[in-house]
């Protein structure tokens, strides 16, 4: 098993995507091979309501299939799996851009406390319990900031998060999308109507100081521009914009 465990994970090489750490570990999220003996092709999939896939290695059309039906956005390895995709289901996806940021930022702590002493009169943050998990799991924006684990349990172990409460309603936070040995992947989500606020950059910046703390490394990739924007102000730097598809 070891070594199979090996190759599959030599087929995403060094594709810097926490994400694809997380499957690779086993505790979150799924790894699909073409042959369990000798893989030539890979597939790590990841969420549970809406899903992220990353193919990697020999295109393959069987492990492309697995990504049918799903509210899911698509990231290929190469421009051969991106030929694949396109001839499969061009005419029912999107292409579209998102931006990784490096791996190694050296954040500034008291810049990111500063930010988090500007929260507004009002409104308060506080750490995610078993009721405010709750309370994100049942609204619809705020669902992906705890929807990703099993149940509270496994987010009390493996994650990590920080809502802004006003009113005693949760109307921002900052999380853990994902968990994987060495840190987390951060989803920020503020509601609609609170927007423009700063409320999403006050959460994030108290959970990037709370891994530092922990000794763990707040990955951020963003799905829009305005995303990397708000990753920028917290001391992020662009890596790369590559590309990915959606279902129309």
């Amino acid at each position: 098993m070891a070594e199979q465990a090996g190759q599959i994970a030599a087929l995403f090489g060094d594709w810097p995507e926490t994400l694809i750490w997380t499957c690779l570990e086993g505790n979150m999220g799924q790894i699909y091979v073409d042959d369990s003996e000798s893989p030539q092709s890979a597939l790590a999939l990841y969420g549970r309501q809406s899903f992220f896939a990353f193919l990697a290695g020999k295109p393959n059309a069987a492990l492309l299939r697995k990504c049918e039906g799903k509210d899911i956005i698509l990231v290929p390895q190469d421009q051969a799996w991106a030929d694949l995709i396109e001839s499969q289901y061009g005419h029912r996806l999107r292409l579209f851009t998102r931006y990784a940021t490096k791996k190694d930022t050296l954040f500034d702590r008291e810049q990111l406390q500063s930010l988090v002493d500007s929260l507004p009169e009002g409104f308060e943050v506080k750490s995610i319990d078993r009721s405010l998990y709750e309370v994100c799991l049942a609204e619809t924006w705020s669902q992906d900031l705890v929807g990703n684990y099993a149940n509270f349990e496994q987010f009390l172990e493996l994650g990590l998060g920080f809502v802004v409460l006003h009113k005693g309603q949760v109307v921002s936070g900052a999380s853990s999308y994902a968990s994987y040995s060495g840190g987390i992947e951060i989803e920020v989500d503020t509601r609609e109507d609170y927007r423009r606020q700063g409320l999403a950059r006050v959460c994030a910046a108290k959970l990037i100081l709370t891994c530092l703390e922990r000794g763990l490394y707040p990955s951020w990739d963003a799905h829009t521009l305005t995303s990397l924007k708000l990753a920028e102000k917290l001391g992020y730097e662009l890596e790369k914009a590559y590309q990915a598809y959606e279902w129309r």
